[in-house]
């Protein structure tokens, strides 16, 4: 499995059928988020599916070549969400996959199947995909964690693809009709995104 997004542009919002964006010096996100190289994409298709991807550079890699590299590039973002929503999302694995429920009760969020991991040279992968919940709008798309090497670069990156968002725009609203999912759900996503890297960049440099 094989996922791009380019440009790579830090987004400011999400308006449909595009990238509503702007440029930000990666030395100005590196003294900002304490991340070297952060860089931010986020885009809504015309048929409203949301595509993002975070990224940072890395300087050496953060977990094994492995299946179980592959599972901790999973495992430590659902710890991730309840430590930045202070317990108020927490995670439930179990045989069907990963649910975010509120409170671990309800309602549930968003759910996730089993996880399907990816190891090849100079990449680890790690994709759950989207199966429903009340954030989604409907059931599709994934999510991806991966660790990536392209060219002399190493890269730890967070990919969402074909997500439909119950909070965002229809195609064909007005932009202001998805502000909550602009405002609030993207943000606390990137919020968790640096949380996420920051604390596997640290795990290894112990």
């Amino acid at each position: 499995m094989r996922l791009e997004l380019a440009p790579h542009i830090l987004g400011t919002g999400l308006s449909t059928g595009g990238v509503e964006a702007r440029r930000r010096p990666a030395s100005e996100e590196m003294t900002r988020s304490g991340l070297r190289e952060w860089e931010s994409t986020q885009r809504q298709t015309a048929h409203g599916a949301v595509e993002s991807e975070q990224r940072v550079r890395l300087v050496r890699p953060v977990v094994d070549d492995s299946v179980d590299g592959a599972q901790r590039l999973g495992s430590a973002y659902w710890q991730q969400v309840e430590r930045c929503t202070f317990g108020l999302v927490r995670s439930r694995q179990g045989v069907d996959g990963v649910e975010l429920r509120l409170l671990g009760r309800q309602p549930l969020l968003l759910a996730f199947a089993q996880p399907v991991t990816d190891i090849a040279e100079g990449s680890v992968r790690c994709c759950y995909p989207i199966t429903g919940g009340l954030l989604a709008h409907q059931p599709g798309g994934e999510i991806v964690f991966a660790q990536d090497q392209l060219g002399d670069r190493l890269w730890l990156r967070s990919t969402i693809t074909g997500f439909f968002p119950s909070l965002a725009a229809r195609p064909g609203a007005p932009d202001w009709t998805g502000a909550l999912y602009s405002q609030v759900q993207r943000r606390v996503h990137l919020a968790i995104s640096r949380r996420y890297f920051s604390g596997l960049i640290g795990e290894a440099g112990r």
